[in-house]
């Protein structure tokens, strides 16, 4: 039974001091902001859109990966975040891929996971609100000591002794004056956006035998691609499919649109187009399939697309260290580890069509306590997708 007044409890009255603040809801500020309450700070988590779990829970079942290690608890937070999930009853999630890019992970019903992380924090007493983005910084004499948050009635300032960077694009980092890296580093190209989907009606058994089949079938992913663009749909320049917690019902990440040029989150309109391209990709893509009779896929229709793009890149924080791909690829082990990151280099496609070599990392090296320190701010840390990293370390 809902409590509204114990739910409401957890949530910030305006202009309150806090010992932690996070911004950023999705899995890097459910992990911060969690760890933060669960030693006993007072702490909050600001969450700009109106649901937990960032791309997580944007981009549909896709699988989380490396949540777990060859199938077993990495412990901490990672642990309380999946006996919740397990624990209803099968329905919000399943095992994920076992292949080295995407291995060790589950597949997570978007709606159960942000149910999930809303109930833990209110156990860590934890206090947490959404639909509310940073929208400015107040910061005295090179230290950060509020965030300014946009809602319906104006700005609200929340002030604290650390605050924590976790929205994705760095938004707190950018308002705070830190140094910013974008996009590649030779030419600020970002890797794409995706809007994921869900399609309803598949044959599940014979899409991932059949479809998958390239000693059989051939490339029939590609075929299918070039089929499509020929005869005028708009299509990715690739379709990855994962098994969801509902029967027959698959999700789709891809590579979003073909042939536009290069998109970047942060400008307006490229993150409109995006949308816009993603909405007609999943129509486009129904109609084909059933148009071919793809196996597995001859009566699909579609479910539901992501509640916005899944966004890969955009802004960097600069910390106290800058975590390099050689640092990844030499298996580093430095001497102030926070975790250690496990899994494979995975530019989305980028890079492909100039021929270059797919890089390689040696999964399970550290990742140190400096990088989470933005370089020239007090009081400021910064992880997940806007954390300390070159663009190939990300």
């Amino acid at each position: 039974m809902l409590n509204r007044k114990e739910i409401q409890s957890h949530f910030p009255i305006s202009g309150k001091h806090y010992e932690v603040i996070v911004c950023g809801g999705g899995p890097a500020g459910f992990g911060a902001a969690m760890a933060s309450a669960k030693t006993g700070a007072k702490t909050l988590l600001l969450e700009a859109r109106s649901y937990l779990g960032g791309v997580a829970a944007t981009s549909l079942w896709m699988p989380m990966n490396r949540i777990k290690l060859h199938g077993q608890s990495r412990g901490g937070i990672h642990e309380l975040l999946c006996e919740r999930l397990e624990s209803f009853e099968g329905l919000g999630a399943r095992p994920g891929k076992t292949t080295w890019t995407d291995g060790d992970g589950l597949h997570v019903h978007p709606d159960y996971l942000k149910l999930a992380m809303m109930e833990l924090l209110e156990e860590a007493g934890c206090d947490y609100r959404l639909n509310s983005p940073v929208a400015g910084a107040v910061v005295e004499k090179g230290i950060l000591k509020g965030v300014q948050i946009l809602t319906k009635r104006g700005l609200d300032t929340f002030t604290a002794d650390v605050f924590v960077d976790c929205t994705g694009d760095g938004d707190l980092c950018f308002y705070a004056g830190a140094d910013m890296g974008e996009g590649r580093e030779e030419d600020g190209i970002t890797m794409p956006v995706t809007l994921g989907f869900a399609l309803a009606g598949v044959d599940e058994e014979r899409l991932f035998t059949e479809f998958y089949d390239q000693q059989n079938g051939g490339d029939m992913v590609g075929e299918t691609i070039l089929r499509a663009e020929a005869d005028g749909y708009a299509v990715s320049p690739w379709y990855s499919f994962d098994r969801t917690t509902i029967p027959g019902v698959v999700s789709v990440n891809n590579g979003g649109l073909k042939q536009v040029g290069k998109l970047n989150a942060l400008n307006p309109e490229d993150a409109t187009f995006g949308e816009r391209a993603g909405i007609q990709i999943a129509i486009d893509f129904v109609r084909f399939a059933r148009k071919y009779k793809l196996p597995g896929l001859e009566n699909c229709y579609l479910d539901r697309t992501g509640a916005a793009i899944g966004v890969r890149e955009t802004r960097r924080a600069m910390g106290d260290y800058v975590l390099t791909f050689e640092d990844a690829q030499s298996k580093a082990d430095f001497p102030d580890p926070v975790a250690k990151r496990y899994g494979a280099v995975d530019q989305a496609g980028l890079g492909d069509e100039e021929g270059h070599e797919k890089p390689k990392m040696r999964s399970g090296h550290t990742y140190p306590y400096r990088a989470l320190h933005v370089k020239g701010i007090e009081g400021l840390l910064v992880a997940g997708r806007c954390g300390s990293y070159t663009h190939l370390a990300l």
